[in-house]
């Protein structure tokens, strides 16, 4: 899917800025990106402020999700590319800072909650080496 077809299909309007931070995030495939790292593939062509309200707004969107890691780095993927509950594992590689959105099967499903309580969304990080690291 393209980020055109991806802005179509979630109703959002189609901006240069939006469309290329789609673009990165769809090349990274499944490996989650910080900021910079979105940002520093088209610096020039965007001011900050314009950058950050489109991240607000994919976001918000549900287009794409956030992952917080040890509470200060943040790094975003593509909620589509997930056979994907709101809730789903991440996995971080305390060797080379690759993130990567794991399929959320790998959850027990049948989390109890007290009576009252309704979960909208949940951060669930797994660290530890990634396949590539451990192969070097």
């Amino acid at each position: 899917m393209t980020a055109e077809q991806i802005l179509k299909e979630h109703g959002i309007k189609k901006t240069v800025c939006r469309k290329c931070i789609l673009d990165k995030l769809i090349e990274s495939e499944d490996t989650a990106l910080t900021e910079n790292e979105i940002k520093d593939a088209f610096a020039d062509l965007f001011d900050r402020v314009t950058f950050y309200r489109s991240l607000k707004t994919l976001e918000e969107s549900k287009v794409i999700h956030r992952i917080v890691l040890n509470n200060t780095m943040v790094k975003y993927a593509l909620t589509r590319r997930l056979i994907l509950s709101k809730i789903h594992p991440h996995f971080h590689c305390t060797n080379c800072d690759k993130v990567t959105c794991l399929d959320s099967s790998l959850l027990d499903s049948n989390i109890h909650l007290p009576t009252g309580y309704k979960v909208d969304s949940a951060q669930i990080l797994l660290e530890g080496i990634c396949p590539d690291c451990l192969k070097k």
